[in-house]
């Protein structure tokens, strides 16, 4: 797993600059992730590398919250609660990665991240980018 990447799709543009920059560095982050995870055994150095992707996540969410409201995203409550979830199952993954300190564990967090971004961002983020682009066309990718 170690020497794995997970690339940028380009399903992943949502021709949102803001949001497209936001997921490129979370993308960035999750290959660090990847290869520090496997790179060193320091069990506090692995605890601080989910809490950075936790606290840019939480970031992210904010920025992206920040825009829905601004655009008057129908689903807004919805999308909020998408993001929740991710923060608490990230912070229940970083505390069993702690306690159970295995492979297993490892590609848990892993797995959980690249196919919650994928999913996430390809389905839930492009309903928005799809809403914004329909109320303003000016907005709409060239």
């Amino acid at each position: 797993m170690h020497n794995d990447h997970f690339p940028w799709k380009p399903e992943f543009d949502l021709g949102i600059r803001e949001i497209d920059d936001q997921h490129h560095h979370f993308v960035g982050l999750i290959n660090k992730f990847i290869v520090e995870l496997w790179g060193q055994d320091n069990i506090e150095y692995q605890r601080m590398l989910v809490a950075e992707l936790i606290a840019y996540a939480r970031f992210h969410f904010i920025s992206e919250e920040n825009l829905m409201f601004r655009i008057g995203y129908p689903e807004l409550a919805g999308h909020k609660l998408h993001h929740r979830e991710l923060l608490d199952q990230l912070n229940a993954k970083q505390a069993r990665l702690m306690l159970d300190h295995t492979e297993q564990r490892k590609k848990d967090v892993v797995s959980y991240l690249v196919e919650w971004f994928t999913h996430h961002t390809a389905k839930e983020d492009r309903l928005i980018a799809d809403y914004m682009h329909r109320s303003d066309p000016a907005e709409a990718p060239a």
